[in-house]
């Protein structure tokens, strides 16, 4: 047997006894998993595989990202949030992380605590959102960051490869996925594996740990289906590398969004890039949550990819720069979807402040300029009823010319010469009348049937987690989906007479009030240019009648 040589055996003393004294020592790479702020990885690289879906079909590319960088020319101290997304941060003795250079297997770009009003991602090739290049920082790169600051890359759709983006609008510049990596200036609680990533956008940011939520909030259910691991992965996975900040609006663009909701930076690997789409995934993703086929522990990735998401939105909307304020947006189904994460994120979170600013969301719902959520804005307040339908943005004649028009051209009312198509013009505006559901074209179809079903979710959701249902404080949504469930679409009792059946579809143009001889006269609003005038309730016996849509 070999003998140990007694030097060896007090080197390996005093190592310990050094050990002991000063226990914060490191480990290689970025991924080492140290879940210890003693030990924490360190390192001068991390490598990034986005695994690709293909929610909007086409082919699936993984997207790969690389960051380097180094902290006074040495390694940095790295880890990983509770989300899986990175960090690093200063070594011992310095103040600074310097970020030398992002490179991706596709056409990537960069942009340090990106706000929605001006914003260096993807190219501008478009022309599509508010696109500068000097936010753009991977041109400029290596630079030298301190404190707390959020670095959002986003690689562009390779359309030639993996199929277009999935509308006119935005073909040519669309986003596939998102990477963050935040620089901290020290070590985060647990090498930051129980952290939330802090919000990529907002005046501050917040590094939240697990202890500033209540899990046992989270519902627990026997009826509702849980995941595999593969399952809680792709979740994890999908909001971790997915932002909705840019489908928001904002005063700066006269509180309206991006074309098309903001569709181009949705991650076109990881969800659908239409808003509806968008809604669908986080309302099936919190019923998985909700099941108890899983214990906390293995969904806790999921969750806190989930409430990092949440966090974002909750940012951009409520701690927006000064001059500028955001807003969420209704029309359609190009915005639902936006609500939900960050009323999650606040029936979770002990800090009660997240949850009295998002009550108030429900009394602001149809303020002019400031309209949304769709989810709570597409219920309007009705004679009798809470009727669907989205509320114009419109003064004057254009305001019951929109209704009227749509309507007339549609030719679904009652009594109607020519052939119904529901399809033609605006199919989302409200009754202004308040007797009967929207769109004017014919109730009950087009996007008022996309939009059901997730605000069935929706309401879902708030009965399942009473947290939520309090925090979003619109009793009116249940209401309204609970008589569509029971009673259907309202078309009944409703006064207000049919377009006159000698009026020229050909010539008269209801919204602008031209070319029309019994518009105002014998149907339509009683006075064309008041916005709060009631319809025409005198039939004009033969050539109309009461009641618009009573034969559905």
């Amino acid at each position: 047997m070999k003998k140990i040589n007694k030097k060896t055996i007090l080197v390996c003393f005093f190592l310990g006894i050094i050990f002991l004294i000063f226990p914060n020592f490191s480990q290689a790479a970025c991924d080492c998993g140290s879940t210890d702020s003693a030990n924490p990885c360190t390192g001068q690289s991390i490598s990034v595989t986005v695994t690709a879906g293909t929610p909007n079909g086409g082919v699936a590319v993984n997207n790969i990202y690389n960051w380097s960088f180094n902290s006074g020319g040495e390694d940095a101290f790295c880890g990983q949030f509770a989300n899986g997304d990175y960090w690093v941060a200063p070594a011992a003795g310095q103040t600074e992380v310097a970020v030398t250079g992002i490179t991706s297997n596709g056409n990537v770009s960069a942009d340090l605590n990106p706000r929605l009003e001006s914003m260096g991602l993807l190219d501008g090739s478009k022309n599509y959102g508010n696109y500068s290049a000097s936010e753009n920082i991977i041109p400029i790169l290596p630079q030298s960051y301190s404190g707390i600051n959020s670095i959002v890359a986003a690689i562009k759709r390779n359309e030639a490869l993996e199929g277009g983006c999935g509308t006119p609008a935005i073909v040519g510049e669309c986003a596939d996925s998102y990477n963050v990596l935040t620089i901290l200036n020290s070590i985060p609680e647990n090498a930051g594996s129980t952290v939330i990533r802090p919000n990529i956008t907002g005046e501050t940011k917040e590094l939240l740990t697990f202890s500033d939520f209540d899990f046992t909030r989270l519902p627990s259910y026997d009826f509702l289906t849980g995941l595999d691991a593969t399952g809680y992965e792709t979740i994890r996975r999908r909001w971790s590398h997915s932002t909705e900040i840019f489908g928001l609006g904002s005063s700066l663009n006269g509180n309206s969004g991006y074309s098309e909701g903001g569709r181009a930076f949705r991650a076109h690997t990881q969800i659908d890039d239409y808003g509806g789409g968008v809604a669908v995934a986080w309302n099936n993703n919190m019923m998985n949550l909700f099941s108890d086929s899983n214990a906390l522990e293995e969904k806790m990735p999921a969750i806190s990819a989930m409430l990092a998401y949440g966090l974002d939105i909750y940012h951009s909307i409520y701690d927006s720069p000064l001059e500028t304020s955001r807003t969420w947006l209704t029309g359609a189904t190009q915005h639902p979807g936006k609500l939900l994460p960050p009323v999650f994120l606040s029936a979770l979170a002990k800090n009660r402040s997240y949850a009295d600013n998002l009550k108030t969301v429900s009394q602001h719902v149809h303020d002019p300029g400031k309209m949304g959520p769709p989810e709570l804005a597409q219920v309007v307040t009705g004679k009798t009823d809470y009727l669907w339908g989205d509320i114009p943005s419109l003064s004057g004649i254009y305001f019951q010319g929109s209704y009227w028009a749509n309507l007339f051209a549609s030719q679904c009312y009652d009594g109607a010469l020519g052939v119904c198509n529901p399809s033609l013009g605006s199919k989302t505006m409200f009754d202004p009348y308040g007797y009967i559901d929207g769109p004017p074209n014919k109730p009950g179809t087009s996007y008022i049937g996309s939009s059901l079903g997730i605000q069935k979710a929706f309401v879902a959701i708030m009965i399942l987690m009473p947290e939520i249902r309090e925090i979003v404080n619109y009793p009116q949504l249940i209401t309204y989906v609970d008589r569509i469930l029971n009673e259907g679409i309202k078309t009944a009792d409703d006064p207000c007479v049919t377009p006159d059946s000698r009026e020229n579809l050909e010539t008269c143009d209801a919204y602008r009030n031209t070319g029309c001889l019994y518009y105002g006269v014998t149907w339509g609003p009683i006075n064309v240019i008041d916005v709060t005038s009631d319809c025409i309730t005198t039939p004009t016996h033969p050539y109309n009648k009461a009641g618009r849509f009573t034969e559905l």
